[in-house]
């Protein structure tokens, strides 16, 4: 039913146009014309921001929310709207009883980074993680009205994240029991991301993660490989270097078979799930036909998400 003094709901979106014609004397709040100022004064506002916020008035927490928060609410919008969030929530009841002891009797601020929930939006509890911000609101005498919470979900985040880590620990685990020399380098800089412990061994046991090429393997620069690696990077075209004579190896070497010719393999790795790599540095010794058949070791499957 539509109240009087509802212009404050006027250009506020879809739920602007819900809460004008929802029945609210049903409910604590009253009807829309018995609300104060303050109140109003607040929902308009928040009707109008992009940012997914709900608002709860109240002990009762009774929720009132803008378009960005249904998106949010999934298939709990709109019976969601006018409900004490308690039972709007009933799978995080004691979540939100905190909330509305802290913020709204207590007049504290809570914040919550990557908090994780149990939530059913789509028919099933499901893991969601937001950034939440809840502060208290307060009429013109500073009179406690309710509780303002921007909600910000960053469930895609955490998990493109934790795909990413495993990915990383997949490709750290290959590169540690691989038998031939490998090294990842990232950036225009060539920055040793990992090395495994074949290629620490032929460059002497250096300390090489987190310095680039140029300061862990300075005769790397003399050389050429380092123009080498600026080519592959630029280009994103792998290069292969059929036994070549690598120098680098031979002054350094603790073993005969590092000083052997070397079949070294540049390639760019362009994807760890969006993340761009920049080198995979992969060396097998000429001198034994088996090492180089482990090329096959370096595949790496592209996961990128699609553009």
């Amino acid at each position: 039913m539509k109240d009087e003094g509802a212009g404050f709901l006027k250009g506020g979106g879809q739920l602007g146009e819900l809460i004008a014609a929802f029945d609210w004397s049903k409910t604590s709040l009253g009807p829309i014309a018995a609300w104060p100022a303050a109140m109003r004064a607040q929902l308009g506002m928040m009707l109008r921001s992009p940012m997914p916020i709900v608002t709860l008035w109240g002990e009762p927490g009774v929720m009132i929310y803008n378009d960005g928060y249904s998106v949010f609410a999934g298939k709990r919008h709109p019976q969601l709207l006018g409900m004490d969030v308690r039972q709007a929530w009933p799978e995080v009841a004691d979540f939100n009883d905190n909330i509305v002891k802290t913020v709204f009797r207590q007049g504290k601020t809570l914040s919550y980074t990557a908090q994780e929930l149990q939530l059913d939006r789509r028919g099933g509890l499901e893991s969601a993680w937001l950034d939440l911000d809840y502060s208290p609101m307060i009429d013109e005498d500073g009179k406690p009205l309710g509780v303002i919470a921007i909600v910000v979900e960053i469930t895609d985040k955490v998990l493109a994240d934790r795909k990413l880590t495993d990915e990383r620990t997949r490709l750290e685990q290959m590169y540690a029991q691989a038998p031939n020399f490998m090294a990842l380098l990232e950036g225009p800089e060539h920055r040793f991301m990992m090395a495994n412990p074949a290629y620490g061994r032929v460059v002497g046991d250096r300390a090489v993660l987190g310095k680039t090429v140029a300061e862990a393997l300075p005769e790397a620069a003399e050389q050429g490989y380092v123009a080498l690696l600026d080519k592959v990077y630029a280009s994103g075209e792998a290069l292969v270097l059929t036994a070549a004579c690598a120098l680098l190896m031979a002054a350094c070497a603790t073993t005969p078979k590092a000083a052997n010719p070397q079949d070294i393999f540049l390639a760019q790795l362009n994807a760890l799930c969006g993340q761009r790599f920049e080198g995979r540095v992969v060396t097998t010794d000429a001198a034994d036909a088996d090492f180089a058949s482990s090329r096959l070791v370096m595949h790496v499957r592209d996961c990128a998400p699609d553009e």
